[in-house]
Formats: C-alpha cells, structure tokens, sequence
C-alpha cells in the first residue's frame, strides 16, 4: 500500500457523492486521514473542531466553494495560524490565473486523476506534518 500521506490530515468539500467517496477511498488508500464534508456550510462548522494539513474543495458547488476559501482563510487569520492549504477542483478550464489570486494554491481540472490529487496533495501538506491531529483549541 502506498503511504505518501501518511500523517495527513485532509478535508474533502464535493457536493456529489460519488465524487466525494471517490476522493476519500483514494486519499485513505494513500494512509490520509480524510474528513469530509458535502457542503461548504458543512465544512465551515466542522473546520473548527480539526487542525488539517490541507484542504480540497469543489469551486461548483451550490454554496460556493469560492466563499469558503474566503472563510476559511479569515478563520485562519483570526486564530493567528498559517492559512490552510486549499486546493480547488473545477470543471472549469482557464480559471487557473482568478482562483490563484482568490488564494487557492493549486487547481486540478475534473475529470479527477486521483493518483494525479495525491500528488498535488503531497507537495502542499510537506512540512505541515508536525502539526497536531487534534481537535482545536
């Protein structure tokens, strides 16, 4: 089994379940920790709770994945910690340049290669290891 993610604690924002179960049996196949969420409303009251080392979220999503990387990187800068990386997932081509300046550190096109994720995933949570797995204070 593959263990590039051993330690890292991951959230998934998706809104279709399918591609949500998706990413959770490709990221725990890879040893992640995976919390997930179907909504950005769900995210938000969860976020609080969890320390995570990166965050991937649908930008398409009925409640906008584009306002929860605006609120998740206020509640980061409110609590005096290191934004969290999110990376955004989007059907969209040529959107690579406006979610960059939104915050987001990398975008990956749908269809999803999960390998491909994985990967991406890897390089933005190096060094945010060491981070605690437990709930927030």
């Amino acid at each position: 089994m593959a263990r590039e993610l051993d330690g890292v604690h991951v959230m998934v924002v998706e809104d279709n379940d399918d591609s949500r179960e998706l990413l959770r049996f490709a990221l725990e196949y890879r040893v992640a920790l995976v919390t997930v969420a179907a909504s950005a409303e769900e995210a938000l009251r969860i976020l609080g709770t969890l320390r995570l080392h990166v965050l991937v979220t649908d930008i398409s999503m009925p409640d906008d994945g584009m306002q929860l990387i605006r609120e998740v990187m206020a509640a980061a800068c409110a609590q005096g910690i290191d934004g969290i990386p999110v990376i955004a997932v989007t059907a969209h081509r040529g959107r690579r340049q406006e979610l960059l300046a939104e915050g987001f550190v990398e975008l990956v096109e749908k269809p999803l290669n999960p390998i491909e994720l994985c990967g991406v995933i890897g390089r933005h949570a190096r060094g945010r290891r060491g981070h605690q797995h437990e709930p927030s204070p």
